[in-house]
């Protein structure tokens, strides 16, 4: 993966620019995670085939150049291990969302905590963003745990928020000040 655009993080985690090319790696990703991802993401479901993966990676990319998405994918120790993105960028109110997965043999090693610090980074110092949110389903542990050590406030809690699987789920929502955030 040397010869794709990466912005390291540290020494064995870094972002990486999508491409098309890595649409089969990303699908495989995702195939070989399909119980654990889906319990909190229905994403999965959809995602049948590396083309599905080709479709979003041009969906994202595609958002990117409306100025609504920046997608990365997570690469720890040379290899993809999950995604993360900004989405719902409204730049009129200076404001985004973030969404981000990690594969579960690569879970409470940090990856998830730094690759969204280094999100808020690009979204605060570069693309000029004053505020950022992670919504969590209050089931999810792992991205509850992340939000909070990566330095976001609890805002409340949306009941009945998502229908995912035929139930409604609770969905705790984070938010993030650019005057809040520390390197």
């Amino acid at each position: 993966m040397n010869h794709y655009f990466k912005l390291p993080i540290n020494a064995t985690l870094s972002l990486v620019q999508p491409t098309i090319a890595m649409a089969t790696t990303l699908f495989d990703l995702v195939d070989s995670d399909r119980e654990h991802i889906r319990r909190f993401l229905d994403f999965v479901d959809t995602t049948k085939e590396a083309n599905d993966e080709i479709n979003y990676i041009n969906m994202k990319l595609s958002g990117y150049v409306k100025g609504t998405d920046r997608l990365f994918l997570i690469a720890y120790e040379g290899e993809l291990v999950g995604s993360i993105d900004l989405h719902s960028i409204d730049s009129r109110n200076k404001k985004a969302e973030i969404g981000y997965w990690v594969h579960s043999s690569q879970i409470k090693k940090g990856i998830a905590t730094k690759s969204v610090q280094k999100v808020c980074q690009i979204a605060f110092e570069e693309m000029g963003l004053n505020k950022l949110t992670i919504f969590a389903d209050t089931k999810n542990i792992g991205s509850n745990a992340v939000a909070l050590k990566s330095g976001f406030s609890l805002v409340g809690t949306d009941k009945e928020d998502i229908f995912m699987y035929d139930i409604f789920c609770d969905m705790n929502k984070y938010a993030m000040l650019k005057s809040e955030f520390t390197v």
